[in-house]
């Protein structure tokens, strides 16, 4: 039987693997089933659909469009092997014939292993041997993991079955970052092999570890419950298989059974306590927060010529204001600006204008979010993380926010 995937690279979400299996859509909007978090991509930039045998990409009416061999295109059929562009993102179209006996999610990671040097997706030797050694299916070591977490355990195997068929294989290295704190998204993360760390930062930029966690076990569902944006940074700890169920397969799971979400709204409850009380021991409760922080300073934000998929953008400068300032980064509201100006990933050149006795400060910074402000004036907040700040600077930036 013929299997079809997507195979693509996002910010962080790296060396991803996603089943088509029925109509799938891409946008930044959260209700897609790809989101991409680039303001360069719509709220609802394009779909496919299979169509005659084919798979066929569509425009749903973009900014930007879908960049296929070079040229905009409206709609256009795929064969395997094809890449497409939305955004800043490409994605590679790839068709296997795949056996019963070898439907398994360890072939997919090794279809990818042919996919072209420009999508290096691989699995750590060892992973790939003991797997050989234990000639264990990985669709069936994927439902063993969801069976053995205790929201799952209503499913029958049926319904595991179709909810490991759907899922979406991630492959991280050490180090590698999964989710970053703040980032939207509600999908729920099984940990099939490897190890995770969960992590906040304080307003220093030091480190907050939260969690150690292994393969059978899973995180995501506080923003899944919620819809609000992820309170934590998750980071590969060795080489690690991540399987993603996205919000509209867990959503379906949910409502046809009620204690699932019981269990995950328990543990919801246990690991945010969890979470309130290691804040609270290392004095980043709302009410210890450092004074300067909120206080508005003006920034000159310069953003430097990149790459994108109708050519290269020139650099802009902008003047703003902050919002939040920290050791690590800062948030600025820009007026005037929209929010297609500031590419996620995106470098820009900082000029900080601190109060006296301080002085300016400049740092190069990487923006890691950007969204639009509500208010009658086009104004985009924009989250930039520092990099390659002057020790001078860094100095100067910690004395102002601890005085």
């Amino acid at each position: 039987m013929k299997q079809c995937y997507l195979a693509f690279e996002i910010g962080s979400m790296q060396k991803t693997i996603y089943p088509l299996l029925g109509p799938t859509t891409i946008g930044r909007a959260a209700d897609n089933t790809i989101t991409l978090p680039d303001p360069m991509t719509s709220r609802n930039h394009a779909r496919l659909v299979s169509a005659d045998g084919k798979w066929v990409v569509e425009d749903l009416g973009s900014a930007n469009g879908i960049i296929f061999g070079g040229q905009r295109v409206e709609r256009v059929a795929l064969s395997s092997g094809d890449i497409f562009e939305i955004g800043g993102v490409s994605f590679r179209y790839v068709e296997k014939e795949i056996s019963g006996k070898s439907k398994q999610l360890f072939e997919t990671i090794q279809i990818l292993a042919t996919a072209g040097d420009d999508l290096d997706f691989h699995v750590a030797e060892d992973k790939k041997e003991e797997a050989a050694e234990q000639n264990i299916p990985w669709s069936q070591r994927l439902q063993e993991a969801v069976a053995a977490i205790p929201f799952f355990s209503p499913l029958d195997g049926d319904e595991r079955k179709k909810l490991a068929d759907a899922a979406t294989l991630h492959v991280f290295n050490a180090g590698e970052i999964i989710i970053r704190e703040e980032d939207s998204g509600r999908s729920i993360y099984v940990i099939l092999d490897g190890k995770i760390r969960v992590f906040t930062r304080d307003h220093h930029g030091e480190e907050l570890e939260l969690a150690v966690l292994g393969a059978s076990q899973f995180f995501g569902e506080m923003s899944f419950l919620t819809g609000k944006p992820r309170s934590g940074s998750v980071a590969a700890v060795d080489t690690s298989v991540i399987v993603e169920l996205s919000y509209t397969s867990m959503r379906k799971v949910v409502k046809e059974h009620p204690t699932v979400k019981k269990v995950l709204v328990e543990y919801y409850q246990e690991r945010s306590g969890n979470t309130a009380e290691k804040r609270a021991e290392k004095g980043m409760d709302e009410g210890k927060r450092d004074s300067h922080q909120k206080d508005r300073v003006s920034v000159k934000l310069v953003v430097l010529p990149q790459t994108t998929p109708t050519g290269e953008a020139k650099a802009s400068s902008w003047k703003g204001v902050s919002v939040d300032v920290a050791e690590s980064g800062i948030v600025v509201r820009v007026s005037g600006a929209s929010p297609k100006t500031f590419l996620v990933q995106g470098e820009v050149r900082l000029e900080i204008d601190l109060p006296e006795p301080w002085g300016e400060i400049r740092t190069l910074g990487t923006i890691r979010r950007v969204k639009s402000a509500l208010t009658e004036k086009e104004m985009t907040m924009v989250g930039i993380e520092y990099a390659g700040m002057a020790e001078a600077d860094a100095k100067k930036l910690k004395d102002y926010l601890s005085g």
